[in-house]
């Protein structure tokens, strides 16, 4: 199942922090999580119809190697895209690889 020795893309999962500065409240920004090996694909045709996206949005899958830290709140950033995790799952069970659902606005 995995996809060893194609996870060549070197990404960064940012979480969500709450910031609290005086005189203007709190504030979320994104702090780094981690920094991984990734793989990205395309959703599966199954995957398309359980997401039921629109098409301006461009939804992917990301495999890394299993983690278990990783929240819906996270992101991805990859270069300059910014991409919003939906959901993730352990496709086999085996605590080998995380699939991380996601999608990212087109501009």
């Amino acid at each position: 199942m995995g996809t060893i020795g194609e996870k060549r893309k070197r990404i960064r999962i940012e979480q969500q922090v709450l910031v609290v500065t005086p005189g203007r409240g709190e504030t979320v920004t994104y702090a780094l999580r981690c920094v991984v090996d990734a793989h990205e694909r395309p959703l599966t045709g199954r995957e398309a119809l359980l997401a039921a996206r629109a098409t301006a949005v461009l939804s992917s899958v990301w495999e890394i190697w299993y983690r278990d830290d990783i929240s819906v709140k996270d992101r991805i950033r990859f270069k300059t895209r910014v991409i919003e995790i939906e959901s993730f799952m352990d496709p086999t069970d085996t605590r080998d690889e995380l699939h991380l659902f996601c999608s990212e606005v087109q501009a």
